[in-house]
Order: C-alpha cells, then structure tokens, then sequence
C-alpha cells in the first residue's frame, strides 16, 4: 500500500480522540485495520508527541547526527543503542 504525505494529514481529530481514549482503557479492543492510513499515521503522531521522553534522547542527539555523516560513527551509534537497551 502506498499513500503520499501520510504523516502531513491529520486525519479525523473526533475519531484520534476515541481511538486514544480506547486504547488506554482497553488495547486489544482496538481494531486498526478498520481505520485509514491517515488516521492511524495520526495516532502514531500522537503517541510519539506523548511520550514523556523522546525516543532519541538529548543524550544521544549528537552522536545521532555525527553518525549521519559518518558511516563509522553510525555502527557505532547502533552499537551503543544495542547495548543500553539490554
């Protein structure tokens, strides 16, 4: 499936409110097949501006971009990550 500019949409903001509010009530209730594209990348954005900490910490941040630059410093960027989530 393909579907341009999917994370620019904000899909239905009624809909986004239920499907949040069902979700921290009950997860597995929650069918997304049933949803569009656009309406489940929402949600996506959603939970990722929620969470209490980003994903790439401040911490991490200028390794992220150095390791974008340079493929070394990239293997080593996965590594770390590898070992501080076990």
């Amino acid at each position: 499936m393909s579907v341009e500019g999917i994370f620019r949409k904000n899909g239905n903001i009624r809909r986004l409110k239920d499907l949040s509010e069902t979700i921290d009530r009950n997860p597995s209730s929650v069918n997304l097949s049933e949803d569009n594209p656009v309406q489940v990348a929402a949600l996506m954005k959603r939970f990722l501006r929620d969470l209490p900490d980003p994903l790439l910490t401040f911490k991490l941040h200028k390794l992220f971009i150095t390791s974008q630059s340079n493929y070394l410093f990239y293997i080593i960027f996965e590594i770390f990550l590898l070992l501080h989530n076990h």
